[in-house]
């Protein structure tokens, strides 16, 4: 028979899976490139979470372990595909593995520059903020807590930070469509 620890630890591992299964898929497939093996490693992470709920100290926010614990899969898959793979060096294939690295370098170089411009469009549009909306904002979207928490933690009505999240997120819509940027917020995410 479960008892009400076990059914309120079902009920947050659901809420955490609800919340970011998407995010941590796209994640994961930009390094996998294979959309089975990405939601394969993003069910791993959770399986893991679930039987290590009892011994896992988080030092941060729950996000950061997940996202911390797809990436290390993600490479170690990467590793181990990589490894068990024999390459013959012949010189047709050695060009296309040559082709393929400098296409992968390139996109991720690319990406790079783009997610750096974009971040430092989004953190001079909170620099605009009013110090009241930013911390609001930050408290949302950097450290994942939820409307409910925030207003008890700045004593303040959950309409209010609704408020103030909406009206800082609108603004934010505005100043990456003002700046061209909007469409590559879009892109980058990976929204499907």
């Amino acid at each position: 028979m479960s008892s009400e620890k076990d059914i309120y630890e079902i009920a947050a591992l659901g809420t955490l899976f609800k919340r970011f299964y998407k995010p941590l898929r796209t994640y994961a497939f930009r390094f996998v490139n294979d959309t089975d093996l990405a939601e394969d490693i993003v069910q791993d992470t959770f399986f893991e979470l679930w039987q290590r709920r009892d011994s896992i100290e988080f030092e941060g926010a729950v996000k950061s372990y997940l996202f911390k614990s797809v990436y290390n899969r993600s490479i170690n898959v990467m590793h181990k595909k990589y490894q068990n793979k024999e390459y013959s060096l012949d010189e047709s294939n050695e060009s296309d593995i040559l082709e393929q690295y400098m296409s992968a370098n390139i996109l991720n170089s690319e990406q790079s520059l783009l997610l750096k411009e974009l971040e430092a469009e989004i953190n001079l549009f909170i620099d605009t903020l009013s110090p009241q909306c930013k911390k609001i904002f930050l408290l949302s979207r950097s450290s994942g807590l939820k409307n409910r928490e925030i207003a008890e933690q700045l004593e303040i009505s959950i309409k209010a930070v609704e408020k103030q999240i909406s009206k800082a997120l609108s603004g934010l819509k505005e100043h990456l469509t003002e700046e061209g940027l909007i469409s590559l917020l879009i892109l980058l995410s990976g929204i499907s």
